[in-house]
């Protein structure tokens, strides 16, 4: 390059018997050559050794004593300052990565700077074992107690010093050989396969990110999966990974355990219905082995590529055992991402405003119908809702179930049932689409089913009494656990009641449904869930559209805020998350089982698992952040013998302890009452 307004200076000095550093003015209008293979880059330091040529058989070699890295070749030893983690250092076309301490995210940061043509990583072979699934040309392990080199030097060296001279032969075949204590015991050529390079015009960015439960909350009870991350982008990335680590010795990368494709173009070929949108999602389960801590918050960051990564998130893994604390667990449904209207605005607030806090809530379960629709827009809809979800989706743990609106116009749920991850049973297929499944959380057994064949009349009596069957033996099998998980929560898309009197699903349902509703009173189902109607609702407990007055439900005034030991669910409505297809003229005109009703704003449902005999539910306005509804669940039926005693003998307790409070402030009155009067 030609120097017009600058000078550099080239030092010269020797010291420690080492260090070379050369003088020299550079005067305006001199044309100087840079031979930049022979430039040694140290973070902000440049070196100039005396190297070989860039495709010669004179070696470099990096020498590691005593922890501390040297370059060395016949002429001059460049001393590298010692460091905690991780040291770059590049000379000629290699980008040497050594590893004093395996920080995965550190060698990430490394392996994205575009240094050279070749890529080596030196160090401990337990972190190689971490790094499998990141690119790089390899990975030269060095065993515990031994140091490694870097460059031919003259110095005698300690014992088990491993010595590594590296020849660059092309820009596609690089030479190392590898010597232990100056004898060579290993020699290697290493090729780029440029095969494998990812595309300059692939799209890896991460998006969409959402958690999900594995099959270890389920009653297969696996643990080798325990947590599903899946994420989306935009092209075919089969090399993406997560990173998962913690602050204390969680540090690991796992790479990816599915890769699905949703062409839309081929799911509707050969019908009239035009689509172009194609996305891939990126699937990673985690095991115990990764995530060893139940209960217990991990930090994750996603990378497509490489050089292609989302932000750093966290989440926490729910307690599959009971603690003896309190849980919380979200409703919502009804919800779209639009927001044109501002609907569902405030409700995405509010889940960004909890994150921000780190609100400990166990799981997020969603009762259908997504961006309206999932498939709107040449499927654009859906492809916001993915990428607007991840406000709650990448903090907490998300269990859904499918709505009318997310079936797609073949009616196959084609975009839901790829996208969406959940532990489902072998009788969930494409074309008998029932969506069941179950988990166990804590003290709670939550059921998730899709009658909407059912509640359509699209479906054969057959049929029904399959998915009828489906459903009792798994409420047998949650019965049979009832002493460690007491309640049961069924969660479903359809009410089975609703105050809309011009909507069929109001004044059918509970016909159509009627099976099941036998199930849940003979089986103790607690509440039941839903959605569809764009409002909240709650509905009182009846079987047959008839009220269950005699079967234990306690009202406190007309709200009945207490229900206790109910033949029947308590109904909820949770279709108020916000969405602008149909604006409700809410409340509507109750109905002999309407407790209560919201209007159309934003909202969403908290349940808190207090003990083994107690559910407290609230439902919060979103717009005007305030708690509208709420009641209590009370339960004590179905308890051992033993267990019963123990809570009698609680309530004897508690009664005793606010008898002789009262008999004690009455005592202290009295007196203070004597006092007075004869003071007086």
């Amino acid at each position: 390059m030609k120097i017009n307004q600058i000078q550099l200076r080239y030092e010269s000095s020797f010291v420690d018997q080492q260090y070379y550093f050369y003088t020299a003015p550079i005067e305006s209008n001199f044309l100087i050559k840079f031979n930049l293979d022979n430039n040694v880059t140290l973070g902000n330091m440049q070196l100039t050794l005396r190297l070989p040529k860039k495709y010669g058989r004179e070696s470099i070699s990096i020498v590691e004593m005593e922890g501390s890295y040297q370059l060395i070749n016949k002429k001059s030893i460049f001393k590298v300052p010692n460091f905690d983690a991780t040291q770059n250092i590049n000379v000629e076309s290699i980008h040497y990565i050594l590893i004093n301490r395996c920080v995965i995210g550190k060698i990430i940061k490394d392996l994205q700077k575009t240094f050279g043509k070749w890529t080596v990583l030196i160090g401990k072979y337990s972190c190689m074992k971490k790094l499998s699934v990141l690119k790089y040309d390899t990975y030269i392990q060095i065993e515990e107690n031994q140091f490694v080199t870097f460059l031919q030097t003259n110095q005698k060296l300690l014992e088990d010093v491993i010595k590594l001279d590296f020849f660059i032969h092309n820009d596609n075949k690089l030479e190392y050989h590898y010597y232990l204590n100056n004898e060579l015991v290993h020699q290697e050529f290493i090729v780029k396969n440029t095969l494998q390079q990812t595309s300059n015009e692939s799209n890896c960015e991460p998006y969409g990110q959402r958690i999900s439960l594995g099959y270890y909350y389920t009653n297969y009870n696996n643990s080798n999966e325990l947590i599903n991350i899946a994420y989306n982008t935009l092209s075919y990335c089969p090399n993406g990974y997560i990173h998962i680590y913690d602050n204390n010795n969680v540090d690991e990368l796992v790479s990816l355990t599915e890769v699905r494709i949703l062409n839309m173009s081929q799911i509707y070929e050969n019908t009239s219905y035009q689509f172009t949108y194609v996305t891939y999602i990126n699937i990673v389960s985690l095991n115990q082995s990764i995530l060893p801590n139940l209960g217990q918050i991990y930090n994750y960051q996603i990378f497509g590529d490489t050089n292609q990564q989302s932000l750093n998130y966290q989440f926490k893994v729910p307690l599959k055992e009971y603690d003896n604390q309190v849980h919380k667990v979200i409703f919502f449904g009804d919800m779209d991402s639009n927001w044109t209207g501002n609907k569902s605005r405030q409700t995405f607030d509010w889940f960004q405003s909890i994150q921000n806090n780190q609100s400990d809530y166990d799981v997020l379960i969603f009762e259908g119908d997504m961006a309206y629709d999932l498939e709107s827009l040449d499927c654009q809809q859906g492809d916001w809702w993915l990428r607007n979800m991840t406000t709650f989706t990448s903090y907490y743990p998300l269990l859904p179930t499918p709505g009318n609106h997310d079936s797609g116009d073949n009616y196959e749920f084609d975009f839901y049932r790829i996208s969406f991850l959940s532990p489902e049973k072998p009788i969930n297929t494409q074309d008998n689409y029932y969506n069941f499944y179950s988990v166990d959380l804590g003290l709670v057994h939550y059921i998730f089913y899709n009658p909407t064949n059912i509640v359509y009349n699209e479906c054969n009596q057959t049929e029904i009494d399959f998915m009828v069957s489906i459903m009792e033996n798994d409420l047998i099998e949650a019965t049979k656990n009832r002493d460690q998980i007491p309640w049961i929560i069924v969660n479903s898309h359809y009410p089975m009641y609703c105050s809309d009197a011009t909507d069929p699903m109001c004044s059918q349902n509970f016909i159509a449904l009627q099976p099941f509703a036998e199930l849940f009173s003979k089986y103790g189902v607690a509440i039941y869930m839903s959605a569809h109607q764009h409002n909240y609702e709650r509905d009182a407990p009846f079987i047959y559209n008839q009220s269950q007055n005699n079967t234990g439900l306690i009202t406190d005034g007309p709200e009945q805020h207490l229900i206790m030991n109910s033949a029947a669910p308590v109904y909820i409505i949770e279709g108020s998350a916000g969405q602008e297809y149909f604006t409700p003229l809410v409340p509507y005109p109750a109905q002999p089982y309407t407790v209560y009703q919201t209007g159309y704003n934003d909202g969403i449902g908290i349940l808190y698992i207090q003990n083994e005999t107690h559910l407290y539910f609230e439902q919060i306005d979103l717009v005007e952040n305030r708690v509208v509804d709420y009641f209590w669940v009370v339960q004590t039926r179905g308890l051992t013998s033993e267990k019963t005693f123990n809570i009698l003998l609680w309530v004897i307790l508690a009664f005793a302890m606010v008898l002789v409070i009262g008999l004690a402030i009455f005592y202290v009155m009295r007196r203070q009452m004597i006092k007075e009067k004869l003071l007086n």
